[in-house]
C-alpha cells in the first residue's frame, strides 16, 4: 500500500492516478477485520487520502489550464501524502508488534510442549522407541515442515518467485496464521508486480501496432541526440499514410487498422539501421529515428521505404488485395550541427507537409522543403 501511495503521488497522469487510487481502495478493503481496529481504520484512512491526492492533483491541473495558481492544491496533495505515509508507518509498527507477540506465544507453546514431551518420555520407559518415532514424525509434520515452508516462501518472495501453499494446513493456530499471512503477502506482491509490468507496457507501447508510443519515441530521440558516441548524426523519418481517411470511409476502420498494422510490421522489420526505434506518433503518422551517416543517406533510406510500403498488399474482403502509399518527411541533425528534439521533429513535420503538398508517395528532406524542391524517387544504397 505504501508503494501505491508513492506511485499516485509521483504520477502526473490523470488516468494512471485513477488506476492506482482504485488499487489502493481495493487493497484497503482486503484487510481482514480481525487484523486490528487500528490497522483496518488506518487502511481506510489511507484510501481516503489517496483519493484526496488524486483530486488535488486534478484540481491543480485544472487551475493550470485556467492560468490560475495551483500551489494550494499541490500543498493539499503533499499534506495528504505525508499523512498517508505516517499512517502506514504506524500500521507497520502495529503489525510488527503483533508478529512479535505471536512469535513469543509460539515460543512459549513450543517450550511447554517440549516439557510435556520430556516428562512423558520419562514416564513411559517401556515404549521409548515408539514414543520417539511418533514424536519426531509429529514434530516434523506439524512444526518443522510449516516453519520450513514459511521460510521457503519468504525466499521465493525475495527472489520474485510465486509462493507455494503448504500441502497440509498446520495444526498449530499460530503457525497456520503465519503461513496464511506469508502466502497472502506473496500473492499480493506477485499481483502488484504483474500490474506494474502491465502499466509499464501500456506506458511505452502502442496497443494497436505494438510499436513504441509517442512518449517513448521522444525520450529515445532526446537520448540519441545527447549520445556523443554516435556516428554521423541522428535522422528522423516522419511517415504518414496517404488518403487514410478515404480508406476508412471505403473499407471500414477494421481494414484501416489492418493497414496501420501492416505498416508497423514493415517499420519493425527494416534492416541495416544503426540503433533504430520505430514508433506510432499518432493516428496514421509513424516515425523512425536512427543514427545515419548523412542527410543524403537518410533521404535514400526514406525513398526506399516509400517503395517498400507501396509494394505491400493488404487483403480485403471481396477483393484480392489493395495497396497503400505513404509520404515521408526527413530531418537530420549532425554532430557538428546539433539540434533540439522538438526542433528536429518540427523540421521533419514540415518536410512531411511538403511531401504531401507535392503529390504524396514521396520523401522530402527538410532542407529541400525550405527551397521548394520535392523528391519523388531516387537510387542509392537503400535499407533492405
Amino acid at each position: 500500500m505504501a508503494s501505491l501511495v508513492r506511485a499516485i503521488y509521483l504520477a502526473r497522469d490523470r488516468r494512471l492516478e485513477r488506476q492506482v487510487q482504485l488499487q489502493v481502495q481495493a487493497l484497503a478493503q482486503g484487510f481482514p477485520f480481525d487484523a486490528g481496529v487500528n490497522v483496518v481504520a488506518g487502511s481506510k484512512r489511507v484510501a481516503i487520502l489517496s483519493k484526496e491526492i488524486a483530486t488535488a492533483r486534478q484540481q491543480a491541473r485544472d487551475s493550470a489550464v485556467q492560468n490560475s495558481t495551483a500551489f494550494t492544491f499541490e500543498e493539499r496533495a503533499t499534506a495528504a501524502y505525508s499523512e498517508a505515509i505516517k499512517t502506514l508507518d504506524d500500521m507497520g509498527k502495529e503489525l510488527s508488534g503483533d508478529a512479535a507477540l505471536a512469535a513469543d506465544r509460539l515460543a512459549e507453546e513450543i517450550q511447554s510442549g517440549a516439557a510435556r514431551t520430556r516428562y512423558t518420555v520419562l514416564a513411559t520407559l517401556l515404549i521409548p522407541g515408539l514414543s520417539c518415532i511418533v514424536f519426531l514424525w509429529l514434530a516434523r509434520r506439524h512444526l518443522a515442515n510449516p516453519i520450513l515452508s514459511a521460510i521457503a516462501n519468504l525466499n521465493r518472495i525475495n527472489n520474485n518467485a510465486p509462493t507455494v501453499p503448504h500441502r497440509t494446513r498446520p495444526i498449530l493456530t499460530e503457525l497456520a496464521m503465519i503461513d496464511d499471512a506469508i502466502y497472502s503477502y506473496g500473492e499480493t506482491t506477485s499481483e502488484l508486480r504483474r500490474k506494474n509490468v502491465v502499466l509499464q507496457a501500456l506506458a511505452e507501447e502502442d496497443s494497436l501496432t505494438g510499436l513504441a508510443n509517442r512518449r517513448t519515441f521522444e525520450t529515445f530521440l532526446k537520448a540519441s541526440l545527447s549520445d556523443l558516441s554516435r556516428l554521423g548524426g541522428t535522422a528522423v523519418l516522419m511517415i504518414d499514410l496517404d488518403h487514410f481517411k478515404s480508406i476508412n470511409d471505403r473499407y471500414g476502420h477494421q481494414i484501416g487498422d489492418r493497414c496501420l498494422q501492416s505498416l508497423a510490421l514493415v517499420l519493425s522489420s527494416i534492416e541495416d539501421l544503426s540503433k533504430p526505434l520505430s514508433a506510432r506518433y499518432g493516428g496514421e503518422e509513424f516515425v523512425v529515428v536512427y543514427n545515419a551517416d548523412s542527410e543524403e543517406q537518410a533521404l535514400v533510406d526514406a525513398l526506399f521505404l516509400c517503395r517498400r510500403i507501396e509494394a505491400m498488399r493488404i487483403p480485403v474482403e471481396g477483393e484480392q488485395s489493395m495497396t497503400i502509399t505513404a509520404s515521408i518527411g526527413v530531418a537530420f541533425s549532425g554532430k557538428n550541427d546539433p539540434a533540439e528534439a522538438s526542433d528536429l521533429i518540427l523540421r521533419a513535420d514540415k518536410a512531411l507537409y511538403s511531401a504531401k503538398s507535392g503529390g504524396r508517395n514521396r520523401a522530402v528532406c527538410d532542407r529541400a522543403a525550405h527551397t521548394g524542391r520535392h523528391v519523388s524517387r531516387a537510387g542509392g544504397n537503400p535499407i533492405r
